[in-house]
């Protein structure tokens, strides 16, 4: 029975939902003079629109006021797929009135007193159309294609902006990029810094930089915020570089047992045909390159790079954590920030004989 009940909710719910009609259109003139018309302005443009219902001496108003500029400008300012208007419900609240509330908490969207408008154009939300009215604040997203998802909420005021933040994002509005620079440095475990390196972020092809006779490099790019990136490190030239038979012997050695190696970036640099394990087929792929035989090695890079912060999880065998895993990447957002670090290791030279600068 409850199960029965509660499908009959959602049914009824849906069909409540299904029933509401586009948000109506409205024209109003805002505190600065402004006219602003709901279809031909906005949604005809392919833009979601936040309405906020509201009067300049309601206290819960004041109250959620500091966090609304902020989250203006995180969709555009106006600029982007996101328009916000504040509509005043009370008659005695004018333009004159709403210029100064905006001016007090620094708002740069669209408000509208009585004068403007507002009275009639917030009426539909007011009057039991699209639900209860339970007073000010009150949210509503209207989508590009008119559909109104009404009284948006969360349990507090930054919940309210979370839920506001989700509602706009279900209409298909995108979150605008924003301008990031960073920098860092590309060294091998010794220190020797290494030059001409590309630097990239994860899953694109565009170089973003290349690290200079210092190692060091730095970039701006546009990201999108609250999206997860990864920075890789890749340069592949001079396979031969570093490469002696005294690297041989040590692989030798560690293959026998009789002097193996527990560094990971050390083990790393043993794997010369990427088989994820160090066995006489390395010591065969790198003795070709020697002889001259082989200009480059077939399934491996000439330089490997590790994300210098990155602790391996499992240090006796760390192929996997860089090949496919996390080892060689360097997470970030747009709102990270300090230096990104890789530590280079030279395909075949165990003993850090490469000269980092060939």
């Amino acid at each position: 029975m409850k199960a029965l009940y509660t499908l009959l909710l959602v049914c009824c719910s849906w069909a409540g939902l299904k029933s509401q009609p586009p948000a109506p259109d409205f024209t109003v003139t805002d505190s600065h003079g402004q006219q602003h018309h709901l279809y031909a302005d906005y949604l005809n443009q392919g833009k979601t629109v936040v309405i906020e219902l509201f009067f300049t001496y309601c206290p819960p108003c004041n109250a959620m006021a500091p966090l609304l500029e902020p989250f203006y400008q995180s969709w555009g300012g106006g600029n982007g797929d996101v328009e916000m208007i504040s509509l005043s419900t009370k008659s005695d609240d004018s333009s004159a009135d709403v210029a100064m509330f905006e001016a007090a908490y620094g708002h740069t969207f669209p408000g509208v007193g009585a004068d403007g408008g507002s009275i009639n154009a917030s009426l539909p939300y007011r009057n039991g159309t699209y639900g209860l009215f339970f007073g000010t604040p009150t949210f509503i997203v209207i989508a590009p294609d008119g559909s109104v998802n009404y009284d948006v909420r969360g349990p507090n005021y930054q919940a309210t902006i979370d839920s506001l933040d989700a509602a706009i994002a279900a209409t298909g509005a995108v979150l605008p990029q924003v301008s990031f620079t960073a920098g860092g440095t590309v060294a091998t475990k010794t220190g020797a810094k290494i030059p001409g390196v590309a630097i990239l972020i994860a899953g694109t092809a565009d170089t973003l930089a290349i690290t200079d006779s210092t190692g060091h490099f730095s970039f701006t790019t546009l990201l999108t915020p609250d999206q997860p990136y990864f920075l890789t490190a890749s340069r592949d030239s001079n396979y031969r570089n570093g490469v002696t038979t005294h690297d041989l012997l040590l692989i030798s050695r560690h293959i026998l047992g009789i002097g193996q190696f527990t560094d990971p970036l050390v083990l790393l640099s043993c794997d010369a045909n990427h088989d994820r394990q160090i066995t006489t087929l390395d010591l065969i792929f790198l003795r070709r390159l020697i002889l001259g035989i082989d200009l480059e090695l077939q399934n491996q890079q000439s330089w490997l790079f590790v994300n210098s912060n990155y602790q391996f999880l499992i240090p006796s065998n760390p192929f996997s954590e860089l090949y496919t895993g996390n080892a060689g990447k360097a997470p970030f957002s747009s709102q990270s920030s300090g230096a990104f670090n890789f530590t280079g290791i030279k395909v075949g030279d165990p003993n850090n004989t490469a000269d980092a600068e060939h």
